[in-house]
């Protein structure tokens, strides 16, 4: 099993290798996604190198990104400044930095499995605010990375978690992903008005 210091020194070494090189472009499904998104304050967890904090910012959103990379939030930052946008950047783990609530209009949660952080994810959120989210099936370990299960959704178990939003969007399986496919949850779910 993966420590979380192990995890970390590994994220901060493939960071490190990128050098200068820019993020890779942002997921397809976000950008095909972009315009059903309110507009307003974003935060993207599990942010990396900030390709889809540079999108929502591009895009007019207020963008707080949080990785517990430093070289992934380095490489972010002078992509921002680079690009002249303005993004909050935040280094913490998110198993146990506090999500504020109803502050955000969108949370992306891209790539990153962390069941425990789904209620903090929903009460971060703004009244029909809106989560999208795409994370790897149990299925992929055969296909690719990654391969451990803790990192790996069970089918239907994303629409599942948000059983209590309105899903203005879900597929799973093999999907597309850029010059590739993976097996992939993809949800895009809004919260309820009170």
């Amino acid at each position: 099993m993966t420590t979380p210091r192990a995890a970390r020194s590994r994220w901060e070494e493939k960071y490190a290798a990128r050098g200068a090189a820019a993020p890779a472009p942002p997921s397809p499904f976000v950008t095909r996604h972009l315009p059903i998104l309110p507009p307003g304050t974003a935060l993207d967890l599990a942010s990396g190198d900030g390709r889809h904090a540079l999108l929502l910012a591009a895009n007019g959103y207020r963008v707080e990104a949080i990785d517990f990379a430093a070289h992934g939030l380095r490489r972010a930052r002078a992509a921002a400044q680079g690009a002249g946008l303005r993004i909050d950047f935040v280094q913490a783990d998110l198993e146990s930095y506090p999500l504020p609530r109803q502050r955000y209009d969108v949370v992306l949660n891209l790539h990153y499995l962390q069941r425990s952080l789904w209620p903090a994810i929903k009460h971060a959120l703004r009244p029909a605010g809106v989560v999208m989210a795409e994370i790897f099936l149990i299925d992929q370990r055969e296909h690719g990375h990654p391969r451990n299960p803790a990192f790996l959704l069970d089918r239907g178990e994303l629409r599942a978690a948000f059983a209590d939003f309105d899903i203005l969007h879900e597929e799973e399986g093999l999907l597309p992903r850029g010059k590739d496919s993976a097996y992939l949850a993809r949800i895009i779910a809004r919260k309820r008005r009170a």
